[in-house]
């Protein structure tokens, strides 16, 4: 079956963008022959919607915006990442669309809850082995723990977080021999030499539980705060069968693989590590891109330049360069240009004065000295 992950650069709640990203992921795997695609966690709100998961519009919306995606996912298989709203309590799924249909929402069972992540302020932890019911009008859906079948393959999920926790308790040690294929949503932040965790992580995983592991993360600076790296990764039984190049500045990126579910593997002797990674070019790259998404999702147009000679102005001249380049490398021009928001209102150069003239040059005023205040 040929299985794919996208990662996607969404912005809390903006559905508009959101949706269209989700889409066209789905077009292009259909494009593909993708039978099953993975999304990031969240990918319907965004993950940064922080105590607006708590309120009863964020969940409702998102359940009434995952009906337009149904009907998108004829002949394929599609996991959305939203939050769902009972009882008063929010809880982080992975919605299961097949043929326009609602197949069900698995539950994350384990929150982050260190560095820069809360969830435990926003979501409750579902508890293993236990389901309930999702109802929206006359239709009525499974939610909890639960596991799935597409083409005569099965498959449960481990979201994000739970695949960080140890072996005997997470989620994929109760899926061991009941499924062929685990799938982990993620929005899962970026930090230096991350991805090096997350290889061993996903490797050692398909190994342990004997399965097919697909791992599919957020990607860009979604809202200010955090930097997704937009990771793929997909391995068998130890073996890496495909994983895509971190940190781009395209909106959507899929990766797909076959895989032969009804011919075993043997398990991976050793988990072959990855090269050592150059830390310089993966912060450029991360830099360049939170950049790029700041840039355009604040709507700025620019940035301001101190230009005080000193290290902290270099270095954001020299980061707003970087951007440029490596954008248009990856986009091109025009498609940089456009995606950037920059350039389509006046030229960005000086503009003339009156008749032809250069603008005059503003008068400068000396402001009086402050009076000193107390020491701190």
């Amino acid at each position: 079956m040929r299985i794919a992950g996208a990662a996607l650069n969404q912005i809390p709640f903006d559905w508009e963008n959101n949706l269209r990203t989700i889409r066209a992921a789905i077009e292009q795997a259909k494009a593909a022959g993708v039978e099953l695609l993975c999304l990031p966690e969240l990918c319907l709100t965004g993950y940064g919607c922080e105590d607006l998961f708590l309120s009863d519009w964020l969940p409702a919306e998102a359940l009434a915006r995952l009906q337009d995606i149904r009907l998108w996912t004829d002949g394929i298989c599609v996991c959305v990442g939203l939050p769902v709203r009972l009882n008063h309590r929010t809880y982080n799924t992975a919605a299961v669309l097949r043929d326009g249909q609602v197949l069900g929402f698995a539950a994350k069972q384990f929150l982050a809850n260190d560095g820069v992540h809360y969830e435990p302020r926003f979501f409750v932890a579902w508890p293993a082995g236990e389901e309930t019911t999702v109802t929206l009008g006359a239709e009525t859906w499974p939610l909890g723990d639960l596991t799935f079948e597409h083409r005569g393959v099965r498959f449960g999920f481990e979201i994000c977080e739970d695949a960080w926790r140890a072996d005997d308790v997470r989620p994929a040690c109760r899926l061991r021999g009941k499924v062929d294929l685990i799938v982990n949503p993620s929005a899962s932040h970026f930090a230096m030499s991350k991805t090096d965790l997350r290889y061993q992580l996903v490797l050692k995983a398909s190994r342990t539980f004997h399965c097919t592991y697909l791992y599919a993360n957020l990607l860009g600076n979604e809202a200010g705060r955090i930097i997704y790296d937009g990771e793929i990764l997909v391995a068998r039984n130890g073996h890496l069968l495909r994983r895509n190049q971190l940190l781009s500045f395209k909106e959507v990126d899929l990766e797909w693989v076959d895989v032969d579910f009804g011919h075993d593997l043997a398990p991976a002797a050793e988990i072959v590590p990855l090269p050592a990674p150059d830390e310089y070019q993966e912060l450029n790259q991360a830099m360049s891109l939170a950049l790029f998404d700041y840039l355009r999702k604040a709507r700025s147009r620019g940035f301001v330049l101190s230009l005080s000679g000193g290290a902290d102005s270099c270095f954001c001249a020299v980061g707003v360069a970087e951007m440029v380049r490596l954008g248009v490398e990856e986009l091109g021009l025009a498609e940089f240009k456009r995606r950037s928001g920059c350039f389509d209102g006046a030229p960005v150069a000086v503009q003339q004065g009156a008749g032809g003239r250069p603008p005059r040059r503003c008068k400068t005023r000396r402001l009086p000295k402050k009076r000193p205040g107390p020491r701190r």
